[in-house]
């Protein structure tokens, strides 16, 4: 199951990000909203940043280290990029 945040890539090799979306049902007698999470295709720089980072931890995850990439929104409203090793990895 996908969390908020998750980086994926899509069959065609683009990079997507899951995204909370709520979905609203006006216009209907029952207004309830429901909140689902959507791949969202990332931008252009994004896809390059992503492309590069992927081609450089590949040495660690040769390695056997695990390690994951992850897209975060920080305080000004853009995405930060933060890499996360597994608890029983040790990077020298």
């Amino acid at each position: 199951m996908a969390t908020e945040g998750e980086l994926v890539r899509m069959e065609n090799g683009r990079w997507a990000r899951f995204q909370q979306c709520t979905i609203c049902n006006s216009g209907h007698q029952d207004p309830d909203e429901i909140a689902i999470l959507v791949a969202v295709e990332l931008s252009e720089p994004y896809q390059e940043i992503l492309n590069a980072a992927e081609d450089s931890l590949d040495g660690y995850r040769k390695r056997g280290i695990p390690v994951e990439v992850r897209l975060a929104p920080n305080g000004d409203g853009k995405l930060s990029l933060s890499f996360e090793f597994g608890q029983s990895a040790t990077v020298h």
